[in-house]
């Protein structure tokens, strides 16, 4: 099987541009130009901005009217409520949108969608204590040259510590075991 774009993620959004291009009038042959002109155009955009944008006017209004209700939507959520709003003005039925992330995973898009908000903030209404308790932590970082021997090297050496940490934490165990014995 020979398939041109490997990427499942380029393909769904080739196929959810031609859409659109369909439901705006544009016939079958030019919504395919169209779509791999709006992909191609994404793609740009995040690799010179590092992101996909702008982000549309409903979706934040969406995301901030989620907020009102307490609750705080991430973007990919605020995106599929969104959708789902939509459709149910048009087809008169129920839908059910699932949660894809917390907002705290998006915070940037977040803080942007509810920044205008009175009282808003951030660290005590959305990020969760776990993640709050990560930036307490302390962070190690090891620098490594482009080398995969090197990298081999320092996984090597994580894996020994941790089978050596993990046999004495086993003996501590057995040795208290065979106390109660």
């Amino acid at each position: 099987m020979d398939i041109l774009v490997s990427s499942n993620f380029e393909r769904v959004m080739w196929f959810l541009a031609k859409e659109f291009a369909i439901a705006t009038g544009t016939d079958e042959r030019s919504s395919k130009k169209q779509a791999s002109q709006d992909v191609l155009a994404w793609y740009q955009a995040l690799k010179s901005s590092g992101g996909f944008g702008p982000i549309h006017k409903d979706i934040l209004e969406n995301g901030q009217r989620t907020f009102e209700s307490d609750r705080a939507l991430d973007p990919h959520t605020a995106v599929g409520t969104t959708a789902a709003q939509r459709s149910m003005t048009r087809a008169g039925t129920h839908h059910i949108s699932l949660s894809a992330a917390h907002p705290a995973k998006f915070s940037e898009v977040a803080i942007l969608a509810l920044k205008d908000n009175a009282g808003f903030n951030f660290e005590e209404q959305v990020l969760p204590d776990e993640l709050k308790a990560l930036s307490q932590k302390a962070t190690r970082v090891t620098k490594v040259d482009n080398s995969w021997k090197e990298m081999r090297e320092i996984i090597k050496g994580l894996a020994e510590e941790g089978l050596e940490s993990r046999s004495k934490r086993l003996i501590e165990v057995i040795f208290v075991l065979c106390r109660r014995l």
